[in-house]
């Protein structure tokens, strides 16, 4: 059974590939015996031409001769002609197989055996191999002698044929009926055997060639599919690191950037083009001190570091680092993978908000029912001692005094419940326009009195936001009285509004001139009780804070001491598509 590794090569079967192979093979060994055959042919037509044309030219000096002296014997005739390359014998009998003439004088006057001598009965040419008594293979053909082939005999025959008997040499005038010749055919044997041979080492080397050419193509193939397989896979991952939430930086041996995904580029800030950037020359992470961490097990498992951004701010940062091996286990260079910390360490801020929230909850619904009723009976005491005074008397005024703290007692309870258990509210789709211009209206005579400019700066139409308009108007109003309280006399104060975050949000932004807040205290100011103020119970920014995210907004602050703060909630705005689904 053929292994799943093997049952396919270069993407073929094997058996196909052996079976072309064969095809290939069967195809060129053809050929060659095709080839073989057509040279013996043509070897057996070239001593066929070889004993023709040595039968012809004796003929042609038997014609030539006849009108010479008669002295010149049949015999010299024979000898000359015989004395070619590759001719053995040559020989004249009669058709008794009596030798009349031959290349071997010795031999002339001899009968030929009879299986050697031609038969009467026989064609006039054929052709044999035989073995002579030494060993030596010979191709011999016998012809009727006839030299005047090819000519008539016009009258002068009988002249012709009396001239014809003096070359039998008295020899009871016999006349040559045959002529024998002998050819020693090892030359072109050996020209055919290296034809041969020449002709199985072509067709070896063919069949070679084709398998060259089919493992080539194979190959080719093969190469081009991994070509493409590669190309497929580099883009897939090229697609996943390009898609991955993280920051994904590698990194050669001499600590230069070789790839990075779209995520590092924005977060690290790299400069175009950043390929072969130094990885030391990255700003905003001491890598020195990341390789460092690195040095004793080669790798970095979540480490957090603070990245210095651009714009001046710290972001929390976890780091993964660890070495990328070649496919010899040499280490090749180091993939980091970093990730921003700061949702999550905004979520986490978030949970441990809730938590204290939580119990401060539980704490308010206690403390506000301890104190709320001996608030009743304390009010209700003073109320009561305040009229038995007039209303002059240093007693009344200490009642009414008395009362009032009361009652501000009591309102700090409310707002302390009010925080702890908001409670839900409905929220309704609609201009929030209308609700800017009611909370700028309620506080506009406390910034005349301070001789404060109070400036709403609207957009135009604005887009529906869900909202609700009391629960609004309570923050604007936390913020507006705020800013109102840090601006010196002669300040401004604004409330602006403006779509943004791609027509997905609406900014309500309260800005001021006064004294701003140190830098130290932006990340406390929305959690509960505390502030900077003397007189402030420190729930208002976070009421605000509460308020806004039931809206399932956010609220973000800019400020600088000295200069003042702008205070921004974004709400989103109401899309009915979305409210539907």
């Amino acid at each position: 059974m053929w292994s799943d590794s093997r049952r396919s090569f270069f993407g073929l079967s094997p058996w196909l590939m052996v079976g072309l192979s064969l095809v290939l093979g069967l195809a060129v060994l053809g050929l060659s015996l095709r080839s073989t055959q057509q040279e013996r042919v043509y070897l057996q037509q070239n001593l066929n031409n070889r004993a023709d044309a040595i039968v012809w030219a004796l003929e042609t000096g038997a014609r030539m001769n006849m009108s010479g002296s008669q002295d010149n014997r049949l015999q010299t005739l024979v000898e000359q002609t015989a004395h070619q390359p590759g001719v053995i014998f040559l020989m004249m009998t009669d058709d008794n197989g009596n030798i009349l003439a031959h290349s071997d004088a010795s031999l002339v006057g001899q009968q030929l055996p009879a299986d050697q001598r031609p038969l009467p009965q026989q064609p006039d040419s054929w052709r044999r191999h035989i073995k002579l008594s030494d060993g030596r293979q010979v191709f011999q053909v016998w012809q009727r002698f006839n030299p005047l082939r090819g000519r008539g005999m016009m009258g002068g025959g009988n002249g012709m044929m009396r001239m014809m008997r003096g070359y039998g040499d008295g020899a009871d005038n016999a006349l040559p009926q045959w002529v024998a010749v002998g050819i020693d055919p090892a030359s072109f044997e050996t020209t055919f055997a290296q034809t041969r041979r020449n002709n199985y080492l072509l067709a070896v080397l063919v069949i070679l060639l084709g398998m060259a050419g089919f493992i080539s193509l194979f190959w080719a193939h093969n190469y081009r599919r991994s070509q493409l397989l590669l190309r497929d896979t580099r883009a897939m991952a090229d697609e996943v690191i390009a898609s991955l939430p993280l920051a994904l930086l590698t990194c050669d041996t001499r600590q230069r950037i070789i790839s990075a995904n779209r995520q590092a580029i924005d977060l690290l800030h790299l400069p175009a083009p950043w390929e072969k950037h130094p990885l030391a020359q990255v700003e905003g992470l001491d890598w020195a001190a990341i390789r460092t961490a690195m040095a004793d097990s080669g790798r970095l498992l979540e480490r957090e570091y603070q990245l210095n951004s651009a714009g001046g701010n710290k972001i929390p940062v976890s780091i993964s680092a660890s070495p990328v091996r070649g496919g010899s286990g040499q280490i090749t260079g180091t993939v980091f993978v970093l990730r921003d910390m700061t949702e999550m360490k905004q979520l986490q801020a978030q949970v441990e908000r809730q938590a204290r929230l939580s119990a401060l909850g539980e704490m308010a619904a206690g403390v506000a029912h301890e104190i709320r009723n001996p608030l009743s009976s304390i009010k209700g005491l003073a109320t009561y001692l305040g009229g038995k005074f007039s209303p002059d008397a240093p007693e009344h005024l200490a009642a009414r005094t008395l009362s009032e703290e009361v009652d501000r007692l009591n309102r700090v309870v409310s707002e302390l419940l009010d925080f702890a258990r908001p409670g839900e509210f409905s929220l309704q789709a609609g201009d929030i326009t209308p609700v800017i211009e009611r909370a700028l209206r309620l506080v506009q005579s406390d910034a005349t009195n301070k001789h404060l400019s109070l400036v709403f700066l609207p957009c135009g139409p604005l887009p529906a936001v869900e909202h609700n308009a009391d629960r609004l108007a309570q923050c604007l109003l936390n913020l507006v009285i705020n800013a109102i309280q840090a601006t010196p006399e002669g300040g401004t104060i604004s409330v602006a509004v403006r779509v943004a975050s791609a027509g997905t949000k609406l900014a309500v932004s309260v800005a001021d001139n006064g004294s701003g807040i140190d830098k130290q205290h932006l990340s406390e100011i929305f959690t509960p009780y505390f502030t900077t103020k003397p007189s402030g119970t420190g729930l208002g920014l976070a009421i605000v804070h509460q308020i806004i995210e039931k809206h399932r907004g956010e609220i973000t602050v800019e400020s600088e001491p000295g200069t003042g703060s702008v205070f921004t909630l974004w709400l989103p705005i109401y899309r009915s598509e979305h409210h539907e689904k």
